[in-house]
């Protein structure tokens, strides 16, 4: 930044400036088998949506509800019970006092009365756990992995929001939280071919500023 507004942490990371805006929170609130939103989110992209469910459950087959510019809500086919909020790189003039600030294209970028949230872990390395055949043709493939979840994260669940593609074949994807052991487990439901080792799907974590 040549110019504006810098602010850094202890550690030396910038963590405000006048050209980036803030990951912040737009809306939160309970959810159960998923959620509608109180007001429709009109991005063109779905928002970025971060959940966590009470105790040990699934994420299982989401599915966004709504189209590009009227996003209603989302639908989780597992009935554990959560919290969730909505995250967007941009700021509302919400706050009657404090700081707001713009950057060089008059875009608001934070905005003092706007809650902001942090990415904290991405979690990319899994390890293969097998493959049982439920079905003529149909498979279950199974992945583990260490994930921070007694730490208050909220997972990103639009990585696991759509059937993944393959070579004449498809996959659902679920992922469970197991609290007593720090541990998520990916699950594909898989129609037709899946090689174990090429489960790339990163899951990423973000908790709100409080």
């Amino acid at each position: 930044m040549s110019y504006g507004l810098e602010f850094t942490n202890s550690s030396g990371v910038v963590t405000l400036d006048s050209e980036y805006s803030r990951l912040v929170v737009l809306y939160s609130a309970r959810y159960s088998g998923g959620a509608v939103f109180p007001n429709p989110i009109t991005s063109p992209e779905p928002p970025l949506i971060f959940a966590k469910p009470d105790g040990n459950g699934a994420f299982q087959w989401i599915r966004m509800l709504g189209s590009p510019g009227n996003w209603t809500g989302w639908l989780n086919e597992s009935s554990t019970p959560g919290t969730y909020f909505l995250a967007a790189y941009e700021s509302k003039p919400t706050a009657s006092y404090g700081l707001r600030l713009w950057d060089g294209n008059s875009k608001l970028l934070f905005d003092t009365g706007t809650p902001c949230a942090q990415i904290t872990d991405v979690i990319g390395g899994w390890s293969y756990l097998g493959a049982v055949n439920t079905s003529v043709g149909r498979w279950s493939l199974s992945w583990s992995a260490s994930a921070p979840l007694n730490a208050g994260n909220y997972m990103l669940i639009n990585n696991i929001a759509y059937d993944l593609p393959g070579n004449d074949t498809f996959s659902k994807l679920s992922c469970g939280w197991n609290y007593a052991n720090n541990k998520v487990t990916a699950v594909l439901q898989n129609i037709g071919d899946f090689n174990g080792n090429s489960f790339f799907v990163s899951l990423i974590f973000a908790k709100p500023i409080t």
